[in-house]
């Protein structure tokens, strides 16, 4: 597996999949997923991000730093910083059976959105997932995800370790995904 690929060969083979692969076939290739990850170096996110908007700008785009600033907001940090102190830990604000709301479902919620309205769902800065107890899996095997008629893409900021496997962020070993993976 390498990074070598252009941004322009990249955005030509997500190009082919959508335009010349339906549902059944994406799932085969993405072992019963229905997402495609759009792997890129760290350094160049902005510049994915400008060509994923120019490219589809009929998309769905779902911000995950954007929706993770909200979530803070409608809990409040006060509450957040209140919860951590008690327990110790914060992972359970972000996804939990008991909350109602929390910020995978919220995630989770504008995926629907986008297939309410017909469109393809493209997460973008999805590094903010860090720290949340929130993997690219929970999303990706989610039932929203395997449900949608059209499957949802990732910007997805990664390097390649030495044996060749996906590390997130540059650190954080990538699962075995339910996705085609361009790389």
């Amino acid at each position: 597996m390498s990074l070598l690929k252009t941004i322009d060969q990249k955005f030509n083979e997500l190009q082919t999949i959508l335009e010349n692969r339906d549902r059944t076939s994406i799932k085969i290739d993405a072992h019963g997923g229905n997402s495609i990850l759009l792997v890129y170096p760290l350094t160049e996110e902005l510049s994915y991000i400008n060509r994923i908007k120019k490219e589809y700008p009929n998309a769905y785009f779902v911000d995950i730093a954007h929706l993770f600033v909200s979530y803070i907001d409608s809990i409040g940090l006060e509450n957040m910083e209140e919860y951590f102190n008690d327990t110790g830990e914060i992972i359970k604000q972000f996804k939990s059976q008991h909350i109602d709301c929390d910020f995978e479902k919220m995630i989770l919620n504008e995926i629907s959105k986008a297939k309410q309205q017909s469109k393809i769902p493209v997460l973008i800065r999805t590094g903010a997932l860090y720290g949340t107890g929130i993997d690219n899996n929970n999303i990706i095997d989610s039932e929203i995800v395997r449900q949608s008629p059209k499957p949802v893409i990732l910007l997805y900021p990664a390097t390649l370790s030495k044996d060749n496997k996906l590390m997130f962020l540059g650190f954080k070993r990538a699962s075995d995904y339910r996705a085609i993976i361009i790389n």
